[in-house]
């Protein structure tokens, strides 16, 4: 029988994600997957600020960059009556998001109020990113990686879990013996079905989506300096739908339209349509696709938990989908950790749930509201829209500002993408006083517990974010304090718990901060914060840890 701390059912990103995240903490996992090799669809198109930060956290954002969008390339996102024109709006400049990476990262270095995240986004197709956490999980020694392989079942029991799992091509079957199992094994989750958790929410909300994978050497040419703009959304008396691509260098693109062909159109006629002229292309893939907006009813039981796509279904309006996973699989990862190394508490797996659900809830109803903006400026066409006239330049306008009012929520949602909060946790040490903002579309920098700590530049153009603990808490302690930390550094002694103390000398940071003292997770949330260290560092550290 196979023995491993945690075994992870299913080697999306997701999957990989987590398991690249446990070696980071010294924690050896086995990772299968029933596909025989990464995905050939493009999937997803963006790896959004926060998972880029994670990424950067655990070393791959250069690599991931590297194998996506050009940094030096456009991130336009426009809304016009074909690829070819004419356009009614070009979001280009209004947002940092709309910049090229190259651009948008040197802005961000700039920024002293913690107002904006560390890395930028990245376009890039899943069909691309796969390959890069692959490779560094096949060769990570602490990752044993068995693509072609699926779960057939498992039971747990007080010390861990036993899964049977089956070689798809064989047939060969063997067992696992893990402390934890992680079902990251998508929206059909086995791991889910085997727990016997549903989903709340309404299915098939919209019905049938159609969408289309295509090549072609020739769309780009259509836009300035021949480079594609990332999204083009399109509405015309003819087409609805939106034009995406997810890498400008590779000349993939991927057309969605909200029904499939009708009697009498092919897809060729279809993609001509959006394109607004004859080119050359190759059609790759088409079929339709169901959008949900779900979330799994729990997202775990004991040892074994759900993490990605088994725990919620976005339609990806706003981009939420893998990007919620991720955050999903970097909360876990260091609980787990935690637990496996001995200083986690019996509580600390159980917040997994308590923090997440809230959160991919929100993002639901995020998610729900771009969905219903981006129906409501498409779908207020005009037949006389392209008329050469004062109604036909009226209508124009007026479509004009529906998109960048109502569509550009999709973009600029910083409250959504790095702004969230775990409230209520059980893990959190909770503060009094009046709780600040949590906007969707706005993010306001705070340091209030459950918050991720605001992202700062030291003096020497450091990363505050690139200095904290791997793995360990981090107590940051701004220059206004003289107290002596050393309390808390034994009682962290004591309890085993891996503490990393940071000085802060630079005022600027400590306005931004708003504390003298702040305990950061090893997920960049805060834990605790205060102005005096905490009269019992063993309470405040078992709370933390999970253990009270």
């Amino acid at each position: 029988m196979i023995q491993t701390p945690v075994l992870v059912v299913g080697g999306g990103p997701v999957g990989l994600a987590l398991s690249l995240t446990l070696s980071k903490y010294g924690i050896n996992s086995y990772l299968i997957n029933n596909r025989s090799t990464t995905t050939n669809h493009p999937r997803l198109d963006v790896v959004n600020c926060r998972s880029m930060e994670i990424f950067r956290r655990i070393g791959l954002s250069d690599k991931i960059r590297n194998a996506g969008n050009p940094i030096s390339s456009n991130q336009y996102c426009s809304f016009a009556a074909s690829a070819n024109g004419p356009y009614y709006s070009v979001m280009s400049d209004r947002n940092f998001i709309y910049q090229p990476v190259k651009e948008a990262n040197r802005k961000l270095m700039t920024v002293k109020d913690g107002s904006l995240p560390l890395e930028s986004m990245q376009r890039i197709p899943q069909m691309h990113l796969e390959p890069v956490l692959l490779e560094e999980a096949e060769k990570d020694p602490n990752i044993e990686v068995r693509f072609g392989w699926e779960l057939f079942g498992f039971e747990q029991d007080e010390t861990g879990v036993t899964a049977l799992i089956q070689n798809v091509e064989t047939g060969e079957n063997t067992n696992i013996r893990s402390e934890y199992l992680i079902g990251c094994d998508g929206a059909l989750s086995k791991v889910r079905n085997f727990l016997n958790i549903d989903y709340e929410g309404t299915r098939d909300l919209l019905g049938e989506l159609f969408i289309i994978h295509l090549k072609s050497d020739e769309i780009s040419s259509l836009y300035p300096n021949k480079e594609s703009y990332w999204h083009t959304w399109i509405s015309n008396p003819e087409f609805t739908g939106l034009l995406v691509s997810p890498d400008a260098s590779k000349n993939d693109f991927i057309l969605h339209r909200p029904f499939a062909p009708k009697k009498g159109e092919s897809v060729e006629s279809v993609i001509d349509k959006a394109i607004g002229k004859k080119l050359k292309y190759e059609v790759i893939q088409s079929g339709p696709w169901r959008p949900q907006f779900i979330v799994a009813e729990s997202f775990g039981h004991k040892r074994v938990f759900i993490v990605g796509d088994a725990t919620h279904q976005y339609m990806p309006t706003g981009g939420l989908g893998m990007n919620t996973g991720l955050c999903e699989a970097y909360d876990l990862s260091w609980k787990l950790a935690a637990v496996l190394r001995g200083w986690g508490g019996m509580n600390l797996l159980d917040s997994y749930e308590s923090e997440r659900r809230p959160i991919a809830l929100r993002n639901r109803e995020h998610v729900k509201k771009c969905a219903a903006s981006v129906f409501e400026a498409q779908f207020a066409r005009n037949e006389k829209m392209l008329d050469d006239s004062k109604e036909g330049e009226s209508i124009r306008i007026r479509m004009k500002h529906e998109f960048e009012t109502k569509v550009s929520r999709l973009y600029e949602s910083l409250g959504i993408e790095i702004g969230y909060r775990y409230q209520n946790s059980p893990i959190i040490e909770k503060e009094e006083g009046q709780e600040p903002p949590y906007e969707e579309i706005k993010y306001i920098p705070t340091t209030w517990p459950g918050s991720r700590l605001p992202s700062v530049f030291r003096k020497d153009g450091t990363a505050l974010f690139d200095e904290l603990g791997t793995g360990e808490f981090t107590l940051l302690v701004l220059s206004e304090s003289t107290e002596d930390t050393e309390s808390i550094s034994q009682a962290a002694q004591k309890l085993n718990v891996p503490l990393k103390i940071i000085k802060i000398e630079e005022t600027e940071i400590g306005k931004v901060y708003e504390k003298k003292f702040i305990l950061v997770r090893p997920d960049e949330h805060v834990a605790w914060r205060g102005d005096r260290l905490p009269s019992d560092s063993f309470a405040l550290l078992n709370k933390v840890r999970g253990e009270k």
